[in-house]
């Protein structure tokens, strides 16, 4: 840049600031039409298991039912010998994922997406539509007070959005060093470069006034 006025040195540096930044600034979350899908599909394909508040498999959740289908892990059901040949053992434990201290082990938006798209339903892994995963997730979210944005929600923007406020907190306090250079590296480099070419564009403007 030795060419350029000093003017014009500052511009061109704030720019690439910028450059540095945009990926970062741009993760987005999700629109409040799919978290009211989602809660639908969760109701039509999750509840039953993670129960109609996202409490879990509770025995007042299953309390509800009819009492012959009261019991899931008898012979003929979902049990060790499940009914019919081709159904599934339901895990003794289904797990809340609404409410304080769920959703522990996921640390962005992505992370979530990621599972639920790989694993659920527990029966049928990966055969929703694509939609309703992203639905799905969209309403986690929303229930976890994470603000939809008005943007479609993505998987690979998802991945700067954290999914808790412990999880920077909990990076920090298991020494990863690395998630945390991950994290921040961008910001640091565009502020800094920001921060320099702001401070080469005064220096100009107050050669100018001399």
């Amino acid at each position: 840049m030795g060419s350029l006025p000093i003017r014009w040195r500052g511009a061109v540096l704030g720019i690439l600031g910028l450059v540095f930044l945009f990926p970062v600034a741009s993760a987005h979350a999700y629109q409040d039409q799919e978290a009211e899908r989602g809660a639908a599909v969760f109701a039509r394909r999750c509840s039953t298991c993670h129960g109609d508040r996202g409490q879990g498999l509770t025995d007042e959740w299953r309390a509800t039912w009819p009492p012959t289908h009261q019991n899931c892990w008898k012979a003929n059901c979902h049990g060790a010998q499940p009914y019919p040949e081709n159904g599934f053992t339901l895990p003794r434990v289904v797990p809340p994922l609404i409410g304080p201290g769920t959703l522990q082990r996921f640390a962005t938006a992505a992370d979530l997406y990621a599972y639920i798209r790989a694993r659920m339903p527990f029966h049928a892994p990966g055969s929703l539509p694509e939609e309703d995963y992203r639905a799905v997730t969209a309403f986690l979210l929303q229930r976890h007070g994470i603000p939809a944005d008005g943007q479609p929600f993505d998987p690979e923007t998802a991945r700067g959005v954290p999914l808790r406020p412990a999880a920077l907190r909990e990076e920090g306090a298991s020494g990863d060093a690395f998630g945390l250079i991950k994290r921040y590296l961008p910001w640091g480099i565009g502020g800094g470069i920001s921060a320099a070419g702001l401070l080469w564009g005064m220096i100009g403007w107050l050669r100018r006034r001399k």
